[in-house]
């Protein structure tokens, strides 16, 4: 029987989903060196004390960057309130909290962001095409009509911040030297964040690949041969799509859901 065949068999448990967060904070961390190896070997088990929390919260820019707003927010709660139309902020989901403080470095990065709500350019799978069924109350994005009516309501994308190509971090709007290429035309690709409304596509600085947070599709996680929805790649060196992370709202915070653990496991 093959791994994956073994995988499904047995199903993941909660606390196989604490590893994997864990192990994604880690590579996290090294990653932001420079990015990763393929087939490098992973860090033993972390033993812990503390709690995973569902919750997504912000993390700081690296830098004392004036356009990174959310930095005083550092481990609070991602509330949707606080977003602007196209701003965005680094967070982390499923981070490990010691006596209710998040320890840098644990869970899944990912970047928030608020696009604009419209119909015509923004595009998302039907739920009979989704890979797996979401968790149950758990949307592919956030969307509030009444939040900010003046703009046409609020919709925000959360995407697994790790680029598939080789693992560096993907930004939103904070990197642009050098700047994003613009050739789209010849990747096949027609991103409206920036032929539409001129706002940068997520854009990873490392090696050029950028992928647009308005065109939400169906893809295939090579490692795994798992299918699952992300944002779609328009530009450079990475071959798919950026994986998103399905989100529901408690109280305005964002909180992450699991559908299925493949969807992140590249790296």
């Amino acid at each position: 029987m093959s791994w994956e065949e073994e995988e499904k068999e047995r199903g993941w448990t909660r606390r196989e989903w604490v590893k994997l967060s864990i192990t994604a904070g880690t590579l996290g961390t090294i990653g932001g060196l420079g990015g990763l190896v393929t087939g490098q070997i992973l860090p033993p088990p972390v033993k812990f004390n503390g709690e995973i929390r569902e919750e997504i919260v912000y993390t700081k820019w690296p830098t004392p960057d004036p356009r990174a707003w959310w930095n005083p927010r550092q481990g609070q709660p991602v509330r949707v309130s606080h977003f602007g139309e196209w701003q965005g902020a680094t967070g982390v989901w499923r981070g490990l909290f010691v006596e209710g403080r998040w320890v840098p470095g644990t869970g899944f990065p990912c970047l928030i962001i608020r696009i604009k709500r419209e119909a015509q350019y923004f595009e998302f799978p039907s739920e009979e095409g989704l890979p797996v069924p979401l968790p149950e109350g758990f949307s592919l994005f956030f969307d509030d009509p009444d939040l900010d009516p003046d703009n046409g309501g609020t919709r925000i994308v959360v995407l697994f911040d790790r680029c598939v190509h080789l693992c560096c971090f993907p930004g939103w709007h904070m990197v642009t030297d050098p700047k994003p290429g613009r050739d789209y035309d010849a990747y096949g690709a027609d991103p409206p964040t920036w032929q539409q409304f001129g706002q940068d596509p997520v854009y990873c600085v490392c090696h050029a690949s950028q992928y647009d947070p308005m065109l939400l599709i169906v893809d295939v996680n090579p490692k795994n041969r798992r299918r699952y929805v992300g944002a779609q790649r328009v530009h450079g060196p990475a071959t798919r799509a950026l994986p998103l992370i399905p989100v529901r709202v408690q109280g305005e915070v964002l909180v992450g859901g699991m559908p299925d653990p493949a969807w992140y496991i590249y790296c």
